[in-house]
Formats: structure tokens, C-alpha cells, sequence
């Protein structure tokens, strides 16, 4: 299987501000491209995870990884691990629609998860093959 966008949504809690996401959206980005991913970027006003209608207002606190499949396991640990280290954190990660929200999970839950969406992300691969469309 091919590489893979996905859009990450973070959450920095309540009493947050706008500078605070932009330095979390930094950390996490950072992180990211350590962590093995192909790419992470922000996500621009109006852009979907395939990329299309980017506007030029960048959404603060999202960020479009793109990645193999095969690193979405440590990838989601990763995340899961930088979400933990801040009271309020939450992460989501959306793909084709689908979502999980990664945050203040026990590792059996993580695992669960991480199975289930891996699950659905091949069978959407599997129905875009099978319908002649290449997967991105």
C-alpha cells in the first residue's frame, strides 16, 4: 500500500490561547518528521487531506502527514505519548472521513483502535484498487 495523508487535529485545551496551539502545532510537527513520516505540514483554510481547494490561510492546531501505513502504529504512539505530557491535550487523526481521536487512551484501547483504523484504511484501499482508481 501506498503512501497515505492524513490530518491531524490538535487540541490544546481550554484554557489555551492561539499562541500556545502554534507552539504545540510546532512541537508535534517536529516530532512528526522524526518519528518517520514522509511529510507534515499545516493545513491550509479550506484544504481536505488529499489536498484539494487550499485557501491561504493557514487552520491552527492542523496539520496534513502524509505516511506510509506501515508507521502509523509508532506514529499514533507518538502522538499519543506528546498528547499525555500536557493537561487538555487531544488529538485527533482524520482520514477519508473517518477519525480517531488519540488521547488519554489505555495501550489495549490504543491497540483496538489502531487495528480498527488500520482495518478500515485497507479496505478503503482495497475498494479504490478494486474500482480502478489508484490509492493515493
Amino acid at each position: 500500500m501506498s503512501r497515505r495523508d492524513i490530518c491531524v487535529v490538535i487540541r490544546t485545551g481550554v484554557d489555551s490561547d492561539e499562541q500556545e496551539r502554534v507552539r504545540g502545532t510546532q512541537q508535534l510537527r517536529r516530532l512528526l518528521l522524526q518519528s518517520g513520516v514522509e511529510g507534515a505540514r499545516l493545513l491550509r483554510n479550506g484544504e481536505t487531506s488529499d489536498g484539494a481547494k487550499a485557501g491561504d490561510a493557514v487552520v491552527v492546531g492542523a496539520l496534513i502527514v502524509s505516511l506510509a501505513p506501515a508507521v502509523l502504529t509508532s506514529v499514533v504512539a507518538m502522538i499519543q505519548s506528546w498528547s499525555a505530557r500536557a493537561a487538555g491535550r487531544t488529538v485527533e487523526i482524520v482520514e477519508d472521513g473517518r477519525s480517531l481521536l488519540v488521547s488519554g487512551l489505555s495501550e489495549e484501547q490504543q491497540r483496538e483502535l489502531i487495528a480498527d483504523f488500520r482495518r478500515r484504511w485497507s479496505a478503503a484501499a482495497d475498494e479504490e484498487t478494486s474500482d480502478g482508481r489508484a490509492p493515493t
